[in-house]
């Protein structure tokens, strides 16, 4: 009796052990926020079958009701535990829908272990647009948050730009991206980082558009929606500005068409000088550094050639 009953416990084991055709999906890696009234899916989907994977059928519901089903044909078969990234049929959306991805069968025979076939994402129209399709990603990894990644995905979830932020430092990134498209920055904490103080802020123009102030649930993706100009129209209409705002360690003065050294100052609330300096002017900015300001209010008061003297705002955390 004893070795029967073991029998009957090992052998559903090694049946889901020795299973032929067994495809799992992994995870949702299309972007998630509607775009033009469409989604375009992508999943990453694993070969946990013995034998190499060829064809895998998954259809796609909306709703509760199938909207298709495609023959993922493979060009190099997956090898068992291989993970690969298809991308689906293009399925209209609005703001709530709810996609389910069901994977039916490998290589024509019908998938052997349920477990892993089924994955539900919920569709949002919830992107950030923006004014031009230039923007700037400020990473913030405090003392305790980190390491994290981050990437950029456009429309049918393909990264790219990617990169990583080690725990206790920033980065900040220039990208220039597809006029009249979407995207979708994702930030995640690396493998056993920390959850902490994260902090990153997207800027447009050197305004602030988006803030993620938690990673607590380990990722965080915000959809853009980037505007039909690559940047700033004509040098005509450029106004300098100044970010990040509130400030950290240093901002930047962008726009200015002066050249050679310009003097600033920075007055705190009361009307005192806390700090002067003379800026060289690279391009068509200027580094000015904050650190060490108590947190509060400022002016900062700059004399150029192409702005006399000029005060900006800010406002240190």
């Amino acid at each position: 009796m004893r070795c029967s009953l073991l029998s009957a416990f090992l052998l559903p084991i090694l049946a889901f052990g020795q299973a032929q055709y067994d495809a799992r999906i992994l995870s949702y890696e299309g972007i998630s926020q509607v775009c033009d009234g469409m989604v375009q899916p992508r999943l990453k989907i694993m070969n946990q079958g013995s034998e190499v994977m060829f064809t895998c059928v998954v259809e796609t519901w909306k709703n509760g009701v199938m909207d298709n089903s495609f023959n993922w044909e493979l060009a190099v078969g997956a090898l068992q535990d291989e993970v690969r990234q298809p991308t689906f049929p293009a399925v209209a959306v609005v703001d709530g829908d709810v996609l389910e991805f069901r994977i039916i069968s490998v290589n024509t025979v019908a998938d052997e272990v349920a477990d892993g076939n089924q994955l539900e994402v919920t569709i949002t129209d919830d992107a950030t647009e923006l004014s031009t399709a230039t923007v700037m990603l400020d990473l913030g990894s405090g003392a305790l948050c980190g390491p994290v990644s981050w990437s950029v995905n456009d429309a049918t979830g393909a990264m790219v730009q990617s990169g990583e932020v080690a725990l206790g430092a920033t980065d900040e990134i220039w990208m220039t991206l597809s006029t009249n498209a979407c995207y979708e920055i994702r930030v995640r904490l690396i493998d056993g980082g920390e959850i902490g103080d994260c902090l990153v802020r997207l800027y447009c123009e050197g305004e602030l558009v988006h803030e993620v102030t938690s990673l607590s649930d380990g990722e965080r993706r915000v959809g853009l929606h980037t505007g039909a100009v690559v940047g700033l129209k004509e040098e005509s209409t450029v106004e300098p500005f100044l970010y990040p705002v509130p400030a950290r360690d240093q901002m930047r003065l962008s726009g200015l068409r002066a050249s050679g050294m310009v003097r600033t100052s920075i007055m705190d609330a009361t009307g005192r000088i806390v700090r002067s300096s003379s800026n060289t002017v690279s391009g068509d900015q200027i580094i000015i550094d904050a650190q060490g300001l108590a947190p509060g209010r400022y002016l900062l008061h700059v004399q150029a050639q192409d702005l006399g003297s000029r005060p900006f705002a800010f406002v240190v955390e």
